[in-house]
């Protein structure tokens, strides 16, 4: 129970202080006055009355006294957690007492909170107590994990999290029946990061599949990108080029291939020829190194668009060429003496490495990287792709073009990102980059997004998504997310509500810790119990009733 100080110079608490003084003093002198009495019996009358007096104003200031009293600590067991690892962890930071969720009743100066099974009622009746926190790992589950819940077509999917696993086990990203990605777990603590190209479009389900037992879903929304217009810089058309020309125009792009017949003489032929021919400029030129100084490349580089050099035949004194004619600062090096190596499904690249450059970046998975100058400049070391095409494999070829094209793709507009897993009844944040009007609010199914532009950057804005709808749902009717319903049994759904609890405390702690610091309550106040103040009144009302009565 605690008592606020009291306000010496409220005139409410002077007016009470000047009327208990009166009555003390009218309390004395009418016992002095009084002629009937000895001195003696005068003496032991304006005593018991004194006494009374300071009873009451005692019991009005409430007066308390500092004690140090010793800290108590606590550890509390989640029902996930294994008995036998409670008992050992409770050894080893020799804590006193140890409760479990069912048998918690006190509310000790500090707890320990292992595990993250616990239910928020409790969680609730520990803000009074200073709270550490230690996660456990059940073996053969994921935590923390994290992905892209909006995603371009053709842009990265990462996984990231950790993992507890028993021996040695293959841990797969997986479609249906086909692996996306994998990952080789070794006994013990395990981080996890896995990455695939965004494919189809649309609402997108994958499984985490660890041995033969799928342990999770991973749901995502793929949009689909805007169609872009591509012009290929060609002296002699081949196989490579012609293939992705085709996968672009099926893709729904405007593509454009000119091709030099002779000086001054060039062919042109295109898909979905319309589109090319109302921009004036292309979005993608797509050449050779050989035509670096083409001037439809120069010119887009200049105008801040994107160039793509395939079929390298000598690494090289291409990128000296591609560097002269643009100045990019490519540099490669050789790192075997075969003439070309393994990339993957049956491909093979130039045996070269990309060094390391500041305005560099690779796409992840294959020997393609981009430079970022006045525009973007794409350099791939794979020597062929469409013999995966030819020989049926349209998923390799996909997913190969799919992420060299994500990183080629101009800024788009309205690019609403979501860090997944959304829950439900929890805050998650939104963000909207290049937004084309800056709307105030964000509609995610039946509940608006109030969103906030950054200071730093004019062109992001931020919110907190906080809904109790679970399942797909839509964002601006023009894309999705999937929120989780939290329900008891899921750690990776607990750990979350217990690290939001954790923060929110760790808020409210500092709150407090100012609030103690600026009223010098450096130790613990002791006062009477209520039932000692009565106990004290009655005596003093027994004693001044008993005493005229005595002879």
């Amino acid at each position: 129970m605690t008592h606020a100080p009291i306000n010496l110079t409220d005139p409410f608490t002077i007016a009470i202080a000047m009327v208990l003084l009166v009555l003390l003093l009218v309390q004395v002198g009418l016992i002095l006055r009084n002629k009937t009495l000895t001195l003696g019996r005068k003496s032991l009358r304006a005593a018991l009355n004194v006494f009374l007096w300071l009873a009451l104003v005692g019991y009005i200031l409430q007066i308390s006294w500092p004690v140090n009293r010793p800290a108590t600590h606590a550890l509390l067991a989640g029902d996930d957690v294994p008995a036998t690892y409670v008992r050992m962890l409770q050894d080893s930071l020799r804590i006193q007492e140890r409760f479990t969720t069912g048998t918690f009743k006190p509310n000790p100066d500090s707890i320990t909170l292992v595990g993250q099974d616990f239910p928020v009622e409790l969680l609730t009746r520990l803000s009074q107590s200073t709270v550490r926190w230690i996660p456990y790992d059940q073996s053969g589950r994921i935590y923390n994990l994290r992905w892209k819940g909006v995603v371009r077509q053709g842009e990265m999917q990462h996984i990231t999290g950790h993992i507890q696993s028993p021996d040695r086990r293959l841990l797969r990203v997986q479609f249906g029946h086909q692996t996306l990605d994998s990952l080789m777990l070794k006994p013990g603590s395990n981080p996890i990061t896995l990455q695939f190209p965004a494919f189809g479009r649309g609402r997108i389900q994958t499984e985490l599949v660890l041995g033969e037992e799928v342990i999770d879903t991973v749901r995502f929304y793929t949009r689909p990108t805007a169609p872009l217009q591509v012009r290929f810089v060609l002296d002699n058309p081949d196989f490579e080029s012609k293939t992705l020309a085709e996968w672009l125009g099926k893709q729904g792009h405007s593509v454009q291939v000119l091709t030099t017949l002779a000086k001054n003489v060039q062919s042109t032929t295109g898909i979905n020829r319309t589109s090319v021919e109302k921009g004036k400029n292309p979005h993608l030129v797509i050449t050779d190194p050989t035509n670096a100084n083409n001037p439809f490349v120069r010119r887009a580089i200049a105008e801040g668009k994107a160039v793509l050099f395939i079929n390298l035949s000598n690494p090289l004194a291409d990128v000296a060429a591609i560097n002269r004619a643009l100045g990019t600062r490519w540099q490669v090096m050789r790192y075997t003496n075969q003439e070309s190596v393994p990339a993957g499904n049956g491909m093979t690249a130039h045996p070269y490495r990309f060094a390391h450059s500041l305005n560099q970046f690779a796409v992840a998975g294959y020997p393609v990287a981009m430079q970022q100058i006045a525009g973007r400049v794409g350099l791939s070391l794979l020597n062929e792709t469409f013999s995966l095409a030819l020989s049926g494999d349209t998923t390799a070829y996909s997913r190969i073009w799919y992420a060299v094209m994500a990183q080629l793709q101009p800024a788009e507009k309205n690019n609403v990102l979501v860090d997944a897993p959304v829950y439900s009844r929890l805050p998650n944040n939104v963000f909207v980059n290049n937004p084309v009007v800056n709307l105030p609010f964000l509609r995610v199914g039946t509940d608006t997004v109030r969103m906030v532009r950054s200071p730093l950057n004019l062109q992001s804005s931020a919110g907190a998504l906080l809904t109790k709808l679970t399942g797909w749902q839509p964002v601006q009717d023009s894309l999705a997310i999937w929120v989780e319903l939290i329900k008891k049994g899921n750690p990776a759904a607990d750990r979350q509500v217990v690290s939001q609890f954790m923060r929110a405390h760790a808020n409210y702690e500092s709150i407090r810790t100012a609030t103690s610091s600026q009223t010098r309550q450096e130790s613990p106040n002791e006062v009477l119990p209520n039932w000692a103040w009565l106990t004290i009144f009655l005596i003093c009302l027994t004693a001044l009733w008993v005493e005229p009565k005595i002879a």
